[in-house]
């Protein structure tokens, strides 16, 4: 069984230009608790007064899902997660060895000393705790087992793989992963960003080779190119694993629709599962054999995530398509009358056609 945490509320707010408000963030927690998401992670509550307060309002709210809030590894943020009464607390700290060098002034020892230390002292406080060795796909293999025992040792109930820059394939996430449990036995986590446009396969490979939960966004959302859809994951491990979580999936749409509102990102038409042309159908071939039957041109079918599929009319259309709008709208054009609206549509160079242009163009036909 694999886990899902939503990070829309403190990933997602960290997309460029994406803020929200207190009130919104409840909003989005709720729906995603109601989805059915293991873990929200509600937000870092070092970064502000109102960042905290929704954390904390988040964790009072009565959700099914654990609450986990961000944290350095640094005993003052681990205070600020106990004052807003979260469940679990995710630390995090980099054993990459120039950012160690450049940028913490620190070496390992010191490292694993920080990490055991704020480790024990959030178990010792009644947290849950998810410990992040940062940039883990490029630190050095090595250093990141040393990291991750320590916080194990401490107590440490999961390590996190952060592909901080979406620097892994599918093949070097497995092996990363499988590895990783097999040196320290430790439940996995995994963060993957799309850069590369991997997050989504880089996820799936990780759930292949073990880890227990993978990170996501509403619509994406993330530093830069964001991180692993949450709709494209969970379709992905129903159709290609059967794994059923009870997730509700005609939620999907509703979801996206309302964080592309609140975000003010708007989802590409094209993308999968919740763009407006995920279930559209326009080539001729294509429609007439969507028509008999839909699997034929769907992995899924439209209705499993609440959608409706949709066929677009245009000079790519065929004859199918248009006999079954005709049909059900109950006009009758002979077959030379049939061959002039089909001109008419095929000889459009540019644009579709909507319905309703189609049926006032038949009737035009034969009215004479």
């Amino acid at each position: 069984m694999v886990e899902i945490l939503d990070s829309t509320l403190r990933e997602g707010e960290q997309t460029p230009g994406v803020t929200f408000t207190l009130q919104e963030k409840l909003e989005i927690a709720r729906l995603v608790d109601e989805f059915g998401v293991n873990i929200i992670e509600a937000g870092h509550p070092a970064v502000s007064r109102d960042v905290k307060l929704a954390v904390k309002t988040i964790a009072g709210d009565g959700l099914d899902a654990g609450i986990l809030a961000h944290s350095r590894a640094m005993k003052s943020d681990i205070d600020l997660a106990l004052e807003c009464d979260v469940e679990w607390v995710g630390l995090f700290i980099s054993v990459l060895e120039d950012r160690l060098k450049l940028h913490f002034r620190k070496d390992l020892d010191q490292v694993c000393s920080i990490v055991s230390d704020t480790v024990s002292y959030a178990k010792d406080h009644g947290l849950k705790v998810r410990y992040t060795p940062e940039d883990t796909i490029r630190s050095h293999f090595g250093s990141v087992v040393r990291v991750s025992r320590c916080a194990l040792e401490a107590g440490a109930d999961r390590i996190s793989i952060a592909d901080t820059v979406g620097a892994a394939t599918p093949s070097s996430m497995g092996s990363f992963v499988r590895e990783l449990i097999e040196s320290t036995g430790a439940r996995i986590n995994v963060h993957c960003h799309n850069d590369l446009g991997l997050a989504l396969a880089n996820s799936l490979s990780a759930y292949e080779n073990g880890a227990h939960l993978v990170d996501t966004c509403v619509n994406g959302l993330g530093e830069r190119t964001g991180i692993t859809s949450l709709a494209e994951l969970v379709m992905a491990l129903k159709v290609h694993y059967g794994v059923d979580n009870g997730w509700k999936l005609d939620m999907l749409p509703v979801l996206s629709d309302r964080v592309e509102e609140l975000s003010g990102l708007r989802v590409a038409s094209n993308a999968p599962i919740v763009g407006e042309n995920a279930f559209s159908h326009n080539a001729g071939l294509h429609v007439s054999a969507a028509l008999l039957r839909p699997s034929f041109y769907e992995i899924f079918p439209a209705e499993a995530v609440g959608r409706v599929r949709r066929f677009e009319l245009d000079k790519f259309s065929g004859r199918d398509l248009v006999d079954t709008i005709l049909t059900r709208n109950s006009i009758d054009l002979d077959e030379y009358q049939r061959s002039i609206l089909m001109g008419r549509i095929k000889s459009r160079e540019k644009g579709a056609f909507s319905e309703k242009e189609v049926l006032g163009t038949a009737r035009a036909i034969l009215g004479g």
